[in-house]
């Protein structure tokens, strides 16, 4: 077995701290280094660390100032001594063999760069991460919000980026990557470091079958501090040079549902588009695919100044659209802003048979897999193409 070594930088999080701990003894693997990279807390942070009993070597170290997630995160690398090394957010409840399974991918796969883990959100069940995506000038998480039961959600599939809340790479790697660069502070460090992996012709993978929790951005207001700063940074690196891969998840996510629902193939939808990211244009793109001449076929209805996280369809369009005797395709930033709409589907249901939602970040759910829908009882696939 390799050697490993697991870099946790810490900032504050007492309340999140002894579960994260508490995973960790259960997924720690054998002949294990553990570093502790305090980034100057303000809470009583070391009162919450447990003896670690299971590590061969706990190392702590504390920084005297602030100096954000990459300083800190470098300081561990620099002491690791891992043929495998770990960098773990504080904020993560990680699955027992969550990192064996991480492990096992590097050992197995050739030019190995970074490898992330699936990462669920621990308030809904829902995917968080299995992957980051580039798409026009954004970086979405693909397949956010999935439900982490779905079968492209289990996948280990290589990536362009995946995030730092569970990285794993050898330390041969990490020695030919170098350190996160700290020109970024606690943004884009870790897409960063992938994509000088992968200019090395390293490949990085999201592995299936590492999964944690994690509670996302809890470390406080400084998690924010220079976003905007990282992200001009990021662009003026890699706009020029990095190819937009989202079209690759969009497809993979098309291909699955019509797997599962063949006779959309058929159908002529029109597109409802309440999108408002810059990236629609690519996702229709990706439609045309399967239904030719659908981009002459969208109708625009995006509310530019709707700050909800909910998209009431009611209120939003025509009342006579929903009477339509037309399948719709729904396209919008995020499924989920669709999940008020019992009514909607309801009355749709009359008028049409199959409908889908497809959103930027590339889940493609058939409207009776939405959540506030998939409990009440509804035909089958093969009952509904009849």
């Amino acid at each position: 077995m390799p050697r490993v070594s697991v870099v946790v930088p810490i900032f504050n999080g007492v309340s999140y701290l002894p579960a994260f701990f508490a995973s960790l003894q259960n997924a720690m693997p054998p002949n294990c280094q553990v570093i502790l990279v305090d980034d100057a807390s303000t809470e009583r942070v070391w009162e919450t660390v447990p003896d670690l009993a299971g590590a061969d070597q706990v190392l702590r170290f504390q920084n005297e100032r602030n100096l954000g997630y990459a300083a800190t995160v470098n300081r561990g690398f620099a002491a690791a001594t891992g043929d495998v090394v770990f960098a773990l957010n504080t904020d993560l409840v990680l699955q027992p063999e969550c990192l064996d399974a991480m492990t096992s991918l590097i050992a197995c796969e050739n030019d190995v760069g970074i490898v992330g883990s699936k990462l669920i959100f621990p308030t809904t069940g829902l995917v968080q991460h299995v992957g980051v995506a580039l798409g026009n000038a954004t970086k979405p998480l693909f397949y956010r919000d999935m439900p982490s039961s779905h079968p492209l959600s289990d996948r280990t599939r290589q990536v362009q980026m995946t995030a730092g809340a569970t990285a794993a790479m050898s330390r041969r790697v990490l020695d030919r990557i170098g350190p996160l660069d700290e020109v970024f502070f606690n943004h884009n460090e870790d897409v960063d470091h992938c994509l000088r992996a992968a200019k090395l012709g390293l490949r990085n993978f999201v592995c299936g079958d590492a999964v944690a929790h994690h509670w996302e951005s809890k470390s406080g207001p400084s998690r924010f501090a220079r976003v905007a700063t990282a992200d001009a940074v990021f662009w003026a690196r890699w706009g020029a040079s990095v190819e937009a891969d989202l079209d690759r998840f969009v497809d993979e996510a098309l291909d699955y549902l019509l797997d599962q629902y063949p006779h959309l193939q058929g159908l002529p939808f029109e597109v409802l588009d309440l999108s408002r990211g810059p990236d629609g244009p690519l996702v229709v793109q990706r439609l045309s695919r399967h239904w030719l001449g659908i981009e002459q076929r969208i109708r625009h209805f995006c509310q530019m100044n709707n700050a909800s996280d909910r998209l009431w369809l009611p209120l939003l369009l025509p009342h006579w659209v929903v009477d339509e005797p037309v399948p719709f395709i729904y396209l919008v930033d995020g499924y989920r802003e669709l999940e008020e709409n019992d009514l909607w589907f309801e009355n749709r249901r009359r008028a049409v048979g199959d409908e889908f939602v497809l959103d930027l970040a590339g889940v493609a759910l058939h409207t009776s897999e939405l959540p506030s829908l998939a409990g009440r009882e509804t035909a089958k696939p093969a009952e509904m193409a009849q």
